[in-house]
């Protein structure tokens, strides 16, 4: 490989170092913000069964519920449950 090729390989791994590092910024937004409306409303998170539940209000009927194999998993279904009609 000449300097030329050898540049064109630093560059472009580079580039590729800030692409990945970017997105990592991104997901930690992204996560912050999941996090976001659970943390102000502090919903009950416990575990039901063999799953987690994460509820807000006095219970499943009433209140906005949900599910998953984690703590996390749970919190994020909750969050798709809260804007949903």
């Amino acid at each position: 490989m000449n300097n030329e090729e050898l540049l064109q390989v630093e560059s472009s791994q580079r580039q590729h170092y800030e692409t990945l590092l970017h997105q990592e910024e991104m997901n930690l937004i992204v996560e912050k913000e999941e996090y976001n409306l659970f943390s102000m409303l502090k919903p009950k998170l416990y575990q039901d069964g063999n799953q987690w539940c994460c509820l807000y209000g006095e219970d499943l009927q009433i209140g906005i519920a949900g599910f998953g194999d984690s703590p996390y998993l749970a919190i994020l279904d909750w969050n798709g449950e809260w804007y949903k009609k």
